[in-house]
């Protein structure tokens, strides 16, 4: 079992979006479509960004319930949903999510401190937890061990920590706009992946 690689797509650039999953869907295992790219395209833009990167499974950000059936509809394999919406908004996505059979990501960024929402991820159940490397990691990484829910680490972590970061076994690294944002894109999915490639891993993503 590997950990997975993908990458959030969140620009309003259409041509661009979709030419950046052109020249990288050989080296990333999924996309995500971030609430941005979602807000200027629509549910839609799943089915372009399937044309670019045939065979990639699509997550995509979803806040409401009301998003979860639009994306449902598109054929998306999960949803990202930010950890700081509702109790009652996020128990209907993930309920929705199940009854489709999609996975759920639970978007720790939008909280203070991970850790301290055991009981809720516990009550919640969702598939993953998205951890940003921003964080205190070693901490919230001990404090959320009991947990048993896998997790995948976003935010601007860099080609040299990928290394460390693997040390976890998380179920994916989930790159954003340090690589969408650079020079030169795929040189820098190519480095990440050789780092991967050295650090055995035995967790899996999708």
């Amino acid at each position: 079992m590997t950990t997975l690689l993908q990458l959030v797509l969140d620009g309003p650039d259409r041509g661009g979006s979709l030419e950046m999953a052109r020249q990288l869907a050989d080296l990333v295992d999924a996309f995500e479509l971030g609430p941005r790219l979602l807000q200027f395209e629509g549910p839609a833009f799943v089915n372009a960004l399937r044309g670019a990167a045939p065979g990639r499974p699509v997550a995509c950000w979803a806040e409401t319930e009301a998003d979860t059936q639009a994306l449902l509809e598109v054929g998306v394999e999960g949803f990202t949903v930010p950890a700081a919406v509702s109790d009652e908004a996020l128990s209907a996505i993930v309920l929705r999510g199940r009854e489709a059979g999609r996975r759920i990501l639970l978007d720790c960024s939008s909280i203070a401190d991970p850790a301290a929402e055991q009981a809720r991820f516990r009550r919640l159940k969702p598939d993953l937890l998205k951890i940003p490397v921003m964080v205190n990691l070693r901490e919230v990484m001990a404090g959320m061990r009991d947990l048993e829910i896998p997790v995948a680490f976003s935010g601007g972590w860099s080609v040299t920590q990928v290394p460390w970061l693997l040390l976890y076994r998380p179920a994916a690294l989930i790159a954003g706009s340090a690589v969408t944002g650079a020079p030169e894109p795929r040189r820098m999915i190519e480095a990440i992946r050789a780092r991967m490639a050295i650090t055995p891993t035995m967790s899996r993503f999708y």
